[in-house]
């Protein structure tokens, strides 16, 4: 049976036709695959929402959280249930087990559903149903703000609901939010006195705007042959409509509700989200594009769309760009264009240098070829490109050159021995094929457990496997095929003797010469490379360590939240100096303020803030990310001083957001023995010079008025509490009583009770008449026998009594507005950053030596850790699981190659010397030792194992051409030392691009220190162990070594 490389020369055409298509298909390929800025991610969690009006934070905990929380703890998978019980409102958070698998989510997110669903029937009266949201993937990576000069709110809502329904409609487009729109609305301002003087009823009035705004059924009418559906038109259609209802007072008399209310049109109030761009009144417009189109032309599509929208617009709209990921994925793709031709550069030049111009020429295409060819296979297997993928090519650069530089030195080797064409070109193609093809599936399983981690950093990394297997495999293929062709013609080689040492060469007599000192000092080797190795270990907790690094955006957001119970227009008087401020510096551009909350994930590389009146935010645009490094630490310590009230945080983005990097979370049943403990926790850290920036996720206690309702006054008044709650709800925000359509937009209308300056003069009407008052014998017989009490029933049936007459008192009570569980136990979350200079990990430690040393923890009580540790420990905890698997397939592998167990075990003991390399390339470097960096170092086994195949396959084959084993072992590393070195080579010096990047610098680094490091010792190390598992003593006292050996090792 031929070899793919005989098969290749026997069929050129075929071959160059499949190349073609790789180049022409890779090149049609890049531009038709989606692109995007990182890769996509399922969120496995879900938030669950249940509004329970009028009720406080401890009720809402006990009725609705609780019982929920009991009945979604049923449904199994689930990682953690995290519970917010505010005042009104539940908040849920459910996150399923990274194991679940994204197919099954959607029956997961219904059994939710269900579970939810049976329960809902034990919730009190009063609380809404649960809403469950679990769509969180979406990224609206197209951020806009519209501002207008001299237009009003009305204007801006209706011209942005326009510009929403024609970006909605363009294809690609998942969803575009509006965010920072003030909400309309109808105010019935009532009068209570003049509603008492003519004897009109409060639920007259509430009774009249319902019935008079509501669809009704009326049925068919069958007319002859025709059926007719018969309407009752009724439906407010505008203000006069409202304010023509008609009312009836005691004395039979009809008034309309425009006699005794000022109807009006106005916007909710407080505006519960706002946005200003640059000081101006701004409207949030964010673009999510549907998951597989190519951001680019998506981008393009609705940048010719929003700037035919802004010629349609009257003078004075003008779009704003916030965040727009067309540009940083062009940005990027152009970024990996340089790279890669600066990698293919790099490598070309080092093979021209070390293996000729011709030979460079050869493995360049190749490489190209390669890259071109991944792409095809890529794009038919919906692969996308983004951030990790390209990255990934890179990281595999001069791996690619691996195999063609093994086929390509054993031609010129061949070929300077003697050796005719074509047997030449196949020779060492043929005998490497199989070591080749197992070294290359050996690289790519060392990569295989980031592609079985289940959780989000591994789903985020998973591309690097896919990219990596791909082209790995692919250029295996063109080394067999691709270089004998363009050998066969291009190669020139100059033949020599047989009896020619290629190798004797001053380099190769030094090598051969260090290489035969240690074999006869095998033990001191041993135990020299043993106490390096122990030392690179014992360095390696002084190492920087992070879990992802912080990206170079020009960008950073500031979040700034102030104690529970503040009014937003003290957040946004704030937030309007902090602007100014920051307008002051000339290395910011632009500032966008959102109030009320984050206004869109517009980057999957942000946090995302809970919706609140209290909360506010600012995305701050410089001219260079380096302005950012210059001056972000003195504006934190700037806000600091001066909004001591406010907790104020400036933001980098972050590749796995999280809300704080260092977290504790404290549980136990007491809440108050909470609190000490989450006092004495904020202590240490206070005192620990590397934490900045301590809060926790309790607020501290707001005051509430409570009106203590006296049943017994209220009960002769024929009042209850819905009456007190409805008649105080129509002074404070209004009682929603309908809504009208003034054509899209919708307007809620309230009643409202105007005139009041404190609450205990609030009168307080009943919601129906006083039955007491027409039933008592005695007032009957009155009004019988003096017409005049008439007038005084009717007051008594129409009137209402103040507050202060059915409540013994008004007072403040000082009461925790939030509470807070974890997997159902109440628990804090005590939170912090690490300062300028110092990593989190730094700083946890830190932390965490001074926490057992001075905090006793009650029984009952327990302290775990979460933020970036969590993260980073259950990333490599995954990623660590499926070592064991990827480190099998490894091993059968080279079981397969050898056909025995012991060269197996020597590669595997040389693995560990990469270590010292990653330690000294992370020191020098200076960069913290990341994720990513774990991943590289997973990789950096393959390439070491791929190098040791190589080596000690030559050693097979030179001591079954029958030489003895030392000499064997001497010319063979002497023949791999030029090819393996270069394949070394070209992988680190391929990678020198991506030292500046965030994402993948240290993973750059650990590669190129470990692989430097551990070449060069394996070179020597396999060697010294290869004597002591075959030893060579036995060997020389059988005389097995030939005469001429002994002659070549005496020259030695």
């Amino acid at each position: 049976m031929k070899s793919m490389a005989e098969y290749a020369l026997e069929n050129k055409a075929l071959i160059k036709l499949f190349i073609a298509f790789l180049v022409i298909g890779g090149l049609w390929s890049f531009y038709s695959m989606s692109k995007m800025e990182d890769p996509e991610i399922t969120v496995k969690q879900a938030l669950v929402m249940t509004v329970y009006p009028g009720a406080t934070a401890h009720q809402v905990e006990l009725e609705v959280s609780d019982k929920l929380e009991k009945a979604i703890r049923q449904m199994g998978d689930i990682d953690y249930i995290e519970s917010k019980s505010l005042n009104d409102l539940s908040l849920i958070k459910v996150v399923l087990k990274t194991t679940v698998p994204n197919g099954e989510l959607e029956q997961k997110w219904d059994i939710l559903r269900k579970k939810i669903v049976d329960v809902h029937t034990q919730l009190p009266t009063g609380a809404s149903v649960p809403m469950v949201l679990d769509d969180f993937s979406a990224v609206y990576g197209m951020f806009y703000t519209l501002t207008a000069d001299g237009f009003s709110d009305s204007d801006m809502i209706r011209y942005t609901n326009f510009i929403q329904r024609e970006l909605i409609n363009i294809e690609g487009i998942r969803n575009v939010q509006i965010y920072g729109t003030a909400t309309p609305c109808i105010n019935v301002n009532i009068d209570s006195k003049e509603m008492a003087r003519l004897g009109i009823s409060p639920i007259e009035i509430l009774m009249t705007l319902q019935d008079q705004n509501r669809t009704v059924y009326s049925g068919f009418f069958n007319s002859g042959d025709e059926r007719m559906k018969v309407m009752v038109p009724g439906n407010f259609r505008d203000l006069e409509d409202i304010r023509n209802l008609v009312l009836k007072g005691h004395d039979g008399n009809t008034f309309t509700l425009g006699n005794i209310a000022d109807i009006e049109e106005d916007y909710e109030k407080p505006q519960r989200n706002k946005m200003k761009y640059d000081g101006k009144r701004a409207y949030g417009i964010a673009i999510a594009m549907e998951s597989g189109y190519d951001i680019l032309k998506i981008g393009k599509t609705v940048t010719e769309k929003i700037e035919e929208l802004e010629n349609g617009l009257p003078s004075g709209f003008k779009f704003n760009k916030v965040f727009y990921q067309p540009e940083r994925v062009s940005d990027a793709i152009d970024t990996f264009i340089v790279n890669l031709i600066e990698s293919v550069l790099i490598v070309i030049v080092i093979l021209m240098l070390t293996m000729g111009f011709r030979s460079g020429v050869i493995i360049g295409t190749g490489l190209v070829i390669t890259v071109l060819g991944s792409f095809v296979v890529l794009y038919f297997f919906d692969g996308t490109l983004q951030r990790v993928s390209l990255g990934a090519f890179i990281v595999a650069m001069g791996m690619l050159v691996d195999n063609a530089i093994v086929v390509v030195d054993g031609i010129l080797v061949d070929s300077a021995r003697g050796m005719k064409k074509p047997q030449s070109l196949v020779h060492t193609a043929n005998i490497t094929a199989r070591p080749l093809l197992g070294a290359t599936l050996i690289a790519i399983i060392a990569f295989m457990p980031v592609s079985l981690s289940p959780d989000m950093a591994g789903e985020y990394a998973r591309d690097l496997f896919i990219v990596l297997a791909v082209s790995l495999f692919l250029s295996w293929i063109l080394a067999l095929v691709h270089v004998p062709i363009h050998s066969e013609h291009y190669l020139k080689i100059k033949t020599a003797d047989d009896n020619t040492n290629i190798f004797n060469t001053p380099l190769y007599r030094k090598f051969r010469g260090v290489l035969t000192f240690l074999l006869h000092h095998k033990a001191g080797t041993i135990i020299g490379i043993v106490l390096l190795l122990i030392v690179s270990v014992c360095c390696f907790s002084f190492l920087p360590q992070t879990f992802f690094p912080d990206l170079t955006y020009n960008q950073i957001y500031m979040e700034y939240k102030m104690p529970e119970g503040t009014r937003i227009e003290k957040v946004e008087k704030d937030l309007e100096e902090i602007e100014r401020y920051l307008k002051t510096n000339p290395a910011i551009t632009h500032v966008t303020t959102s109030l009320g909350g984050t206004p869109a994930r517009y980057n999957l590389v942000r946090s995302v803030a809970d919706p609140s009146l209290r909360y506010g935010e600012l995305i701050i645009d410089f001219k260079s990310h380096k302005d950012i490094d210059n001056c972000m630490q003195d504006l934190q310590e700037y806000m600091n001083r001066h909004y001591p009230d406010a907790f104020i945080r400036l933001k980098k983005y972050n590749t796995m957001y999280m809300e704080f990097p260092i977290e504790i979370l404290v549980s136990g049943p007491d809440p108050g023995v909470l609190k000490e403990l989450r006092n004495k926790i904020q202590d240490i850290m206070r005192e620990e010079p590397s934490a900045m920036l301590i809060t926790d996720n309790w607020d501290d206690p707001v005051i509430n008025m409570d009106i203590n309702f006296n049943q017994h006054n209220a009960r002769r008044a024929g009042l209850g509490k819905t009456d007190i709650g409805l008649s105080l709800l129509s002074v404070t925000e209004g009682i929603p009583v309908g809504s009208l359509y003034d054509g899209s937009i919708l307007k809620n209308i309230y009643l409202k009770n105007i005139g009041y300056n404190s609450l205990e003069d609030v009168t307080v009407n009943s919601m129906l008449p006083n039955i007491t008052a027409v039933t008592e014998e005695e007032s009957i017989q009155r009004m019988l026998m003096d017409p005049e009490r008439k007038q005084l029933l009717i007051d008594r049936l129409t009137s209402g009594r103040p507050v202060k007459e059915i409540s013994d008192s008004i007072s403040f009570e000082w009461k925790d507005p939030v509470a807070y569980r974890y997997n159902g136990q109440r628990a804090v979350i005590v939170q912090c950053n690490n300062a300028y200079g110092f990593t989190a990990e730094d700083t946890r430690l830190a932390l965490e030596k001074k926490i057992n040393e001075r905090i006793d923890f009650p029984d009952g009580y327990s302290m775990k850790w979460l933020g970036e540790y969590k993260a980073s420990t259950d990333s490599n905890k995954y990623l660590f699981r499926s070592l064991p698997i990827a480190v099998i397939f490894m091993f059968a592998v080279l079981v397969f190659l050898f056909r025995d167990f012991k060269k197996p075990l020597i590669i595997f003991l040389c693995l560990p010397l990469a270590y010292i390399g990653i330690v000294m390339g992370i020191f020098v470097s200076g960069k913290p030792f990341s994720f990513v960096a774990v991943v590289g170092a997973l990789g950096l086994i393959g390439m070491m194992i791929k190098n040791g195949v190589v080596l000690l396959d030559e050693i097979t084959l030179q001591i079954a051409s029958g030489k003895g084993r030392l000499v064997a072992l001497l010319d063979s590393s002497s023949s791999r030392f030029r090819p393996v070195m270069m394949a070394s080579l070209t992988t680190i010096l391929g990678m020198i691009p991506l030292l500046g990047d965030d994402l993948f610098g240290s993973l750059a680094v650990t590669i190129m220190g470990g692989l430097l490091v551990g070449t060069v010792i394996t070179l020597v190390f396999i060697p010294v162990l290869y004597a002591l598992f075959f030893p060579i003593e036995k060997e020389d006292k059988v005389g097995a070594l030939h005469k001429s050996d002994n002659e070549q090792l005496a020259n030695e």
